[in-house]
């Protein structure tokens, strides 16, 4: 039997978006949404949940245009192929950061696979700091670089506090533009190389396993995952979207 309760959260998780992104598209609780996804509860997601779904879909195609033409802007106003990572505190409260951020990783990826290296920058900083700063080695911006491995990656700010033995204000500072002094540590690098080598393995593993349905980890009651289940769930939609484009075919999905 199709889930549909998993289809929606792996909708959610493939774009970046958060049940709250959800219940403000909706205009109705967050309670409501987790209940959609919650596999214990009775309530189904509404035919509502997947047009929005479907329409986020097609907003992130519009998101990833733009973020094709600023690139190229960029590189012909600086020299140097340029992208924009958006906080919460730059967008509108209507406008989910994550399908920002996902377009311009999307760029990103379009342009490593054409050789064409690119740097990432807080939608915060302008012409100006950006001018001032193109001499920077290795990243233009190094909050904004940090920011962009880690919530690509999928790890939340306590997870690395947690393995760092810091406390996750500490994480949130090394991402504020605001604090110039404090930088990311080599330690926290060194965490989020070693998270993407444990992806990378857990991908390949499904890829050679093919199960199906793929399998997936619903969200705890508090929208909650241990470490290693965030990494299944990522590994999973890697290696779906593998196997989507390699084979043209579709890859369902169903709650462990």
């Amino acid at each position: 039997m199709f889930d549909f309760k998993c289809a929606v959260q792996v909708q959610l998780d493939n774009l970046w978006l958060k049940p709250e992104d959800m219940a403000r598209g909706l205009d109705v609780r967050v309670s409501s949404v987790r209940n959609w996804l919650d596999p214990d509860a009775e309530n189904m997601p509404p035919k509502e949940a997947f047009d929005w779904l479907y329409d986020q879909s097609e907003m992130l195609g519009d998101l990833t245009m733009e973020r094709l033409n600023q690139v190229y802007e960029a590189h012909t106003k600086f020299g140097q192929y340029i992208l924009r990572w958006y906080r919460l505190e730059d967008m509108n409260e209507d406008e989910p950061v994550g399908l920002q951020n996902l377009a311009t990783k999307l760029v990103v990826d379009q342009l490593k696979d054409k050789g064409i290296e690119c740097s990432i920058v807080f939608a915060c900083r302008d012409d100006e700091w950006i001018e001032q700063n193109l001499d920077c080695i290795p990243e233009i911006d190094p909050k904004a670089a940090f920011a962009s491995k880690m919530e690509s990656l999928g790890v939340p700010p306590f997870e690395i506090a947690l393995a760092l033995g810091i406390t996750p204000r500490s994480v949130k500072d090394w991402k504020k533009p605001s604090h110039t002094k404090v930088m990311p540590i080599d330690d926290a690098w060194d965490f989020l190389d070693e998270y993407a080598v444990a992806l990378d393995g857990r991908t390949e593993q499904l890829l050679e396993q093919r199960p199906n349905p793929m399998p997936y980890h619903p969200l705890m009651r508090l929208g909650k995952l241990t470490q290693q289940d965030r990494i299944d769930n990522k590994a999973a939609l890697l290696a779906s979207k593998k196997i989507m484009d390699e084979e043209n075919t579709i890859v369902d999905f169903a709650y462990i």
